[in-house]
């Protein structure tokens, strides 16, 4: 991935461009969440001091900026499950999603449990979460995570997303109150010109061709998730990447197959958003997706994520 490919790609999409290319050349910051369900803010702030650290409080409830810490998962705090790492723009997907306590939710794609966690602490571990993983290598960083952080009301299943059961043993149908699709993708939104190790190693070659054959994959996703939803029910799904083939083109695909869905508008209080596009190169989209937002690194000093949050309307009986 290079700024030149940007250049070529997006120009024309991102607001504010070179303020944008300005952005990616700085680090990522460091970012935390408070957990919630093991301790306090004020634990968390007065235990980091006494290694030096310092937390600047984000726009996000129980979400800081650190700095002073070398090694975060190396403390015994962090051992304890009393926070986790986790970039501000990762913590908006749930906070869209908005879970009430006892609601039953389904967060398709799960690992490495940032997410999952989150709303678990949302819902002060009450009602269900499926927490769903393919991958067996990432399933054991979910479940580990999920362990640390004392989360007791999500159980683990390991499916295809695109092929998530859709039945009860029973055969009854199975809904649930809000699904989460933070789905898999070719993740341009992480990439900045200085990273640790750590972070290239999670970079994807990336190609457009690359954006196109993931689309087809969280097309088949985004209807099964919806599919899952109960009337009135809601989903969010979001990706860390600014590709439109993976963003807008995927839920106007669910507009046309879905006469049901329909795209919410929404607000965060705090963050600067773009408005989600209706049109890119030959493509037209849905004028609904104006109700979609990306997030761009020079409007929130984090990733670059798109989210969308979409209901199943309720049918005329």
């Amino acid at each position: 991935m290079s700024l030149e490919y940007f250049s070529k790609v997006y120009r024309e999409i991102i607001p504010n461009f070179d303020d944008f290319l300005e952005s990616i050349h700085r680090p990522h910051p460091s970012h935390l969440r408070v957990n919630t369900l093991k301790t306090t803010d004020d634990r968390v702030r007065e235990a980091l001091s006494r290694y030096g650290a310092s937390l600047e409080p984000l726009p996000l409830r129980h979400c800081y900026l650190f700095s002073g810490l070398d090694n975060p998962g190396a403390t015994l705090e962090y051992y304890l499950g009393y926070y986790h790492m986790q970039g501000l723009s990762s913590a908006l997907p749930p906070l869209v999603l908005a879970p009430q306590e006892g609601d039953r939710v389904l967060d398709l794609c799960a690992a490495p449990g940032s997410k999952t966690t989150q709303m678990a602490a949302m819902m002060n571990n009450t009602g269900l979460i499926v927490a769903n993983e393919l991958n067996r290598r990432r399933l054991s960083i979910l479940k580990f995570h999920l362990e640390r952080l004392g989360v007791t009301n999500t159980v683990v299943t390991s499916f295809q997303a695109q092929n998530f059961p859709m039945k009860r043993a029973d055969r009854s149908n199975l809904y649930f109150d809000r699904v989460l699709l933070d789905a898999p993708c070719s993740g341009e939104g992480r990439f900045r010109t200085v990273m640790r190790k750590d972070e290239r190693e999670k970079m994807q070659p990336h190609s457009e061709e690359y954006s196109l054959k993931m689309s087809e994959y969280q097309k088949q996703m985004i209807l099964r998730g919806f599919d899952l939803l109960k009337e009135g029910g809601t989903m969010v799904y979001s990706t860390c990447t600014y590709s439109p083939h993976e963003n807008e083109t995927v839920v106007d695909y669910l507009l046309q197959c879905r006469r049901d869905a329909v795209v919410l508008p929404f607000e965060i209080q705090g963050i600067r958003t773009a408005q989600g596009l209706t049109r890119y190169r030959s493509q037209r989209f849905s004028e609904d997706l104006k109700n979609t937002v990306r997030i761009y690194p020079h409007m929130v000093d984090s990733w670059g994520f798109y989210i969308a949050l979409i209901m199943k309307a309720s049918r005329p009986h």
